[in-house]
């Protein structure tokens, strides 16, 4: 009788230690992937933004990860603080469709505006 609790005890307590390790594997599994794909659409924003300042010959500067932090308008350099892409969308028959990024960089000198119909990719 005491063998049989202590073998049902020692099961319970096996299931549960897989049961946790299997549950924490797989979010461990889901944050990396998130992580991942955070770190693509970065990288896709970073070189977007770069893609626009080339078309309309903007000199940038950017650090070590790619990202724009100074750009050169009116023969000065403005540290860029942040940086927002908002989408222009039509509404057709097949539902909304981007047509342009307004592109906002928010400077030690104030908002500069640039209007891009570039993809980002």
């Amino acid at each position: 009788m005491k063998f049989q609790r202590l073998f049902f005890a020692v099961l319970v307590i096996l299931c549960v230690i897989v049961t946790f390790s299997e549950t924490y594997s797989q979010s461990f599994g889901r944050i990396r992937a998130l992580k991942e794909r955070a770190i693509t659409i970065i990288q896709r924003k970073n070189h977007f933004v770069t893609r626009v300042l080339d078309s309309y010959g903007i000199s940038y500067e950017c650090n070590q990860e790619g990202i724009v932090v100074r750009i050169g308008v009116d023969d000065q350099w403005n540290d860029v603080t942040r940086i927002d892409i908002v989408p222009l969308v039509n509404d057709d028959e097949t539902g909304f469709r981007v047509t342009a990024h307004n592109i906002f960089f928010d400077t030690n000198r104030g908002m500069f505006h640039l209007v891009s119909q570039l993809v980002i990719r």
